[in-house]
């Protein structure tokens, strides 16, 4: 049962962010640029017709930006008096403008696309060159309709597809990103981020084996880029391959990049790999960075070594989760959120039991109680106590308050079932266990009623 607790835990607890990476590093990418810049051919349907006076003007600004002198290729066309009234300028125009990489003239390269748009609707490259715009400026929404209206018109270049792959994966529509990433790579095969997309959206979609194979390619190519490692981190704990996940994360951690919340997640790795000591180790080192994780997180390490029965270890963990000074108010009993300190009072309480002092874990628990009389939880652990003290009544009363919540209705009836059954008392355990198996169905717990029931029918 708490080898299942550990694991059911991490898996509710991903080892790395869910959304796509951020896509700052596709700027900088050669093939992104030349699909950005490159010129655009004639096609009556996608693109506008072309003036003799309007090929004047393209072609100085051309002319320019082959002597590298964006600024007079902007300024040829933004003083044309032919500007206004030309889809084609206005939309080399915006290009050039969002080249340039400044928030300002992003600004203004938004008003010419659209304004060039308005004149010629169906302008396939104006839809695509807006919709990177607008992804840049994390617009993404709008982006998503010019790129898919610029797909619709026939763009097949791989940023166009990319894009939309980016735009589906942030809505959580795993199938349509992989698909469109693939599509992406169909012209450009080596851009990077298409293959990081296509591995995140195969781990979306429960292929983890697929995606750690395109990883380990990726981490082949560049070994320096930490968050492949992190992605393929994912990967090995969804294939329950604890240690290869954890090595990921200590070779991140070592050099010095791993985020404490990862930091957490490698201790829970050791865990689950037998390893308590390195993962206190990991913890500690998580609690004693400037930005620690959530006070909730860090008590959720604290029940991982509760439920390895690791109490030592765990004795240690809480000295120092008592010690961050960030945590002081949330874990202030006056001032702390409620279930946050339930949980922690309970932790402290059953190493408290554990480590033979249970006078003081059940004075823990009864304090809290008469501050929070309806917290199920802690009636049923207090149960627990008097169990072991045996207090058999007391017990079966604080079972009783702890099935009148419906939070811990089948905990307490299970509990209450057992204790009935351990005083032989076997009719009356089975009305309890019975109704905790309509609250909460369970195999384990239906062979335990049909057990007992047997053993009444045999008397």
């Amino acid at each position: 049962m708490r080898t299942f607790f550990l694991i059911s835990l991490l898996a509710a607890s991903p080892l790395t962010a869910a959304e796509p990476l951020p896509i700052d590093p596709l700027w900088q990418s050669e093939t992104f640029r030349k699909s950005i810049t490159a010129s655009y051919g004639i096609d009556s349907r996608i693109e506008p017709r072309i003036t003799e006076d309007e090929a004047f003007y393209l072609d100085e600004s051309a002319k320019a930006m082959a002597a590298n002198d964006r600024t007079k290729a902007i300024s040829v066309l933004r003083e044309s008096s032919l500007l206004e009234k030309s889809p084609a300028m206005l939309f080399t125009l915006a290009s050039h403008l969002f080249e340039a990489g400044e928030a300002k003239d992003a600004d203004e390269s938004v008003k010419f696309f659209e304004s060039a748009l308005a004149q010629f609707p169906n302008f396939r490259d104006a839809h695509r060159n807006l919709g990177v715009v607008l992804i840049q400026r994390e617009e993404f929404e709008k982006a998503k309709t010019h790129l898919v209206r610029a797909l619709a018109l026939g763009s097949q270049d791989g940023t166009t597809a990319g894009l939309i792959a980016y735009c589906h994966a942030r809505d959580g529509h795993h199938q349509a990103a992989l698909d469109a990433y693939r599509l992406a790579m169909l012209t450009q095969p080596e851009e990077r981020q298409w293959k990081l997309g296509e591995a995140q959206a195969l781990l979306a979609l429960k292929r983890p084996l697929e995606a750690a194979s395109i990883l380990q390619a990726l981490i082949a190519l560049a070994p320096g880029e930490t968050a492949t490692w992190l992605i393929q981190a994912d990967a090995w704990s969804d294939l329950d391959e604890s240690l290869a996940a954890a090595a990921n994360l200590e070779i991140v951690h070592r050099a010095g990049t791993l985020e404490p919340n990862a930091l957490l997640s490698l201790g829970h790795l050791y865990l689950q790999s037998d390893l308590p000591e390195l993962a206190l180790e990991r913890y500690r080192a998580a609690l004693a960075s400037t930005n620690p994780p959530s006070p909730t997180r860090a008590v959720e390490a604290l029940e991982l070594f509760l439920s390895r029965s690791d109490w030592p270890l765990a004795k240690e963990y809480v000295t120092t989760l008592e010690t961050v000074a960030g945590y002081r108010e949330a874990l202030d009993p006056a001032k702390g959120e409620k279930d946050l300190l339930s949980r922690l009072t309970r932790a402290r309480a059953v190493l408290e039991l554990e480590t033979g002092d249970a006078a003081t874990g059940a004075k823990r628990i009864e304090e809290w109680l008469r501050r929070e009389p309806l917290d199920g939880e802690c009636l049923l652990l207090l149960a627990r106590f008097r169990e072991e003290a045996g207090q058999k009544i007391e017990a079966a009363m604080l079972l009783e308050q702890a099935a009148r919540i419906p939070e811990t209705a089948a905990g307490a009836l299970l509990a209450h079932g057992r204790l009935l059954v351990a005083a032989a008392d076997y009719e009356k355990a089975l009305e309890h266990l019975e109704k905790s198996q309509e609250l909460s169905p369970n195999e384990s717990l239906a062979d335990y009623i049909a057990a007992i029931r047997e053993l009444v029918e045999t008397r």
